[in-house]
């Protein structure tokens, strides 16, 4: 018996579906159910509606896009898919995060270029490199810090901007997140005259960025990158950062159970080289604002080694660092182990980012550059080996002129001055002076640096620190939430006071923004002008009675019809739609043909979950088409895009065109 439930013709839209790929936390939610005293329905319902909320929770409290939103769905897609092939053939193909300046001068430039490449693409709101930095505001600036998910709402923030990177081109396809030791520039004379702060990598340190690969940039709140590097704060010491290998459990590294002034406490170190970095009025001093400095993913990438090496010691030491997630008293709510995390996608709960499986399967890090290693074998003229210190040290960028480094470096970025390159000296013979310093000067200026440039006037645009014509006419970034500087130290150059400026930035959460619809019946019959907003296509219904039917399916029995339901939500849009086909109890096996909703594909495409399930809550198995006239069992979960051929339509007049196959069949039993 075939029937046919739809009553309207449908006029063909040019539109293709295709299966899309299910989200893991939902995946993970529908496995790891088991109460048999509810429905498959329920089950599925209850982790439907906890992922449908988190997605519209996130995403209307920090403004991002759903294209944004979609986009970063997908990298965490296809890494799933990445791993679960992986797993299939038995092994695991592991990215090496190296120290930015032990990379060729190839991988450096990928890196950079890649970086770039997000910035500029526009396809996501507002870009897709902003669209990380927005992921950072919100509820992620108290329940990503101050707490143990600091390392784990990092450590998959990282690695979705490494998928990020990695996806830009073919040449991109190869590069991973560097790291930045900076033990290494804790040990210099003058901390700020890194070779890291040079046009050859970062650009320079103080006030807007004009040279290097991040020159001009301008940032989400319209100021230019900007930086103050050394002002406040210091680079990872690497005497205090031992105090955190002393310790065995996360209870005793974390916030906040380890106290900030403590040098066993991990993110209190991170917060010190926020402030080296930023500054008074930089970027990276900033809690909401800090990704939109580059120099963000390598200090970040850093801490996630130094973790991965304090897990390391704990699994020589018998502990189980997969559950070793400290919660006390004081743990704020969203830090506790089995909540959410905010804004990234797909989720993750907070104790999941503790699981090994990031650097078992995914990356893992070559050693950090020691005089044993020769530095991670980086080019002498970016790190050297100080036998006085038994420790490689960061050449800075006087160092670097001094011992010719040009002469090995072809590939940099110069300063911007009138749109254009300047052109830069590449050795002190060649600079041209304009005014004779002292001795005293050189010495109270570059320190130890001064005797390898006594005689010559160190003016050319390499050495340079800062435009401050161009940092006092530029605008600074409004500082709303600083980073906390911990530690009271005094250092050897000068005393520095520490200030906490700024209360924590409270951000309304708009819940609650999907549609429920009340009552069962089609909301396609109420309104043309929901109608203008929909598209519609057939679904394939094969219901099956089993002959030697259980007590429990007697109430179906006397029934004669019965319904079976099928529900489509949004997963791109906010909405849903349900309606249901009624099935004759007498009869074993019957076709029938329903109609579903969704938002047309205005944009690019349309993500909706499509499920179908009878009046005992049992779910029916969804199919998809794969050719002309077969089926393969599927999530339910569909992709339409405006593509070719013709598979939903976007207006009705009163009958049924029987000429459009259904992209989904299902077939339920009961």
């Amino acid at each position: 018996m075939r029937s046919y439930f739809l009553l309207m013709v449908l006029i063909p839209a040019s539109a293709l579906i295709v299966e899309d790929v299910f989200p893991p936390m939902l995946e993970e939610c529908y496995a790891g159910q088991v109460d048999k005293t509810t429905t498959p329905y329920d089950v599925q319902t209850s982790c439907l509606e906890s992922y449908l909320t988190h997605m519209d929770r996130n995403t209307s409290a920090i403004g991002l896009g759903r294209d944004a939103y979609n986009w970063f769905d997908s990298l965490g897609k296809k890494l799933h898919i990445r791993l679960k092939r992986q797993a299939k053939r038995g092994y695991y193909r592991l990215r090496e995060r190296k120290e930015i300046r032990a990379l060729t001068e190839d991988e450096r430039e990928k890196f950079f270029d890649a970086v770039n490449a997000l910035k500029k693409d526009t396809s996501v709101s507002p870009n897709k490199y902003e669209s990380f930095v927005v992921m950072h505001m919100g509820s992620a600036e108290s329940s990503a810090h101050g707490g143990p998910n600091f390392v784990s709402w990092h450590r998959y923030f990282c690695l979705l901007f490494e998928n990020a990177l990695r996806e830009v081109n073919r040449k991109s396809r190869s590069v991973t997140l560097p790291y930045w030791d900076s033990r290494a520039d804790y040990l210099m004379t003058n901390r700020e005259d890194s070779i890291l702060f040079t046009e050859i990598f970062l650009g320079n340190p103080k006030g807007v960025v004009y040279s290097g690969p991040f020159a001009f940039w301008s940032t989400l709140r319209s100021t230019l990158l900007r930086r103050d590097v050394g002002r406040s704060g210091w680079p990872i010491d690497p005497q205090t950062i031992k105090e955190v290998f002393k310790k065995k459990y996360h209870r005793e590294i974390l916030t906040p159970t380890a106290p900030r002034g403590d040098f066993a406490n991990l993110e209190s170190h991170h917060n010190m080289v926020h402030g080296f970095v930023g500054g008074r009025d930089g970027h990276m001093s900033d809690v909401l604002l800090s990704p939109s400095d580059p120099v963000f993913w390598l200090h970040h990438c850093f801490v996630d080694y130094l973790w991965e090496q304090f897990r390391k010691r704990q699994t020589e030491l018998g502990i189980n660092s997969e559950t070793d997630y400290p919660v006390a008293p004081n743990t704020g709510p969203s830090h506790l182990p089995n909540r959410i995390m905010d804004n990234l996608m797909p989720t993750k709960t907070n104790i999941q980012g503790y699981s090994n499986s990031f650097t078992k399967q995914i990356y893992r890090y070559a050693d950090a550059p020691t005089c044993k290693n020769r530095c991670g074998g980086a080019f002498d003229g970016f790190l050297f080996c100080d036998k006085t210190k038994n420790a490689c040290v960061s050449r800075s960028r006087y160092d670097f002129i001094g011992v010719n480094g040009f002469s090995k470096v072809k590939n940099w970025y110069p300063p911007i001055e009138k749109g254009k390159r300047v052109t830069v000296s590449t050795s002190i013979k060649n600079m041209k002076p304009t005014k004779q310093p002292t001795k005293t000067e050189m010495k109270n200026e570059l320190g130890a640096e001064a005797d390898v440039l006594t005689g010559t006037t160190i003016l050319s645009a390499f050495s340079t620190k800062e435009n401050t014509e161009l940092t006092k006419t530029s605008a600074a970034p409004k500082i709303t939430k600083r980073f906390k500087m911990p530690f009271a130290k005094p250092r050897r150059r000068r005393s520095v006071k520490y200030t906490l400026n700024g209360d924590n930035l409270k951000i309304g959460l708009d819940i609650n923004l999907r549609m429920i619809q009340k009552r069962k019946s089609s909301s396609l019959s109420e309104t043309s002008n929901k109608l203008d907003s929909l598209a519609l296509s057939p679904i394939a219904i094969t219901n099956k009675h089993i002959i030697n039917r259980t007590p429990g399916h007697d109430e179906i029995k006397q029934q004669r019809t019965f319904n079976i339901t099928f529900q489509t939500d949004g997963f791109s849009y906010s909405g849903r739609h349900m309606d249901y086909i009624s099935v004759d109890e007498r009869t074993l096996t019957s076709e029938s043909v329903g109609v579903i909703a969704f938002e047309k594909p205005l944009d690019g495409e349309t993500k909706a979950y499509v499920r179908v399930y009878d009046s005992n809550g049992v779910m029916c198995q969804p199919s998809c088409l794969v050719s002309q006239s077969m089926y393969k069992e599927c999530s339910g979960l569909i992709k339409i895009t405006s593509e070719s051929p013709r598979m939903y339509v976007d207006s009705y007049n009163g009958a049924f065109d029987s000429e459009i196959k259904p992209f989904l069949r299902f077939v339920c039993v009961n």
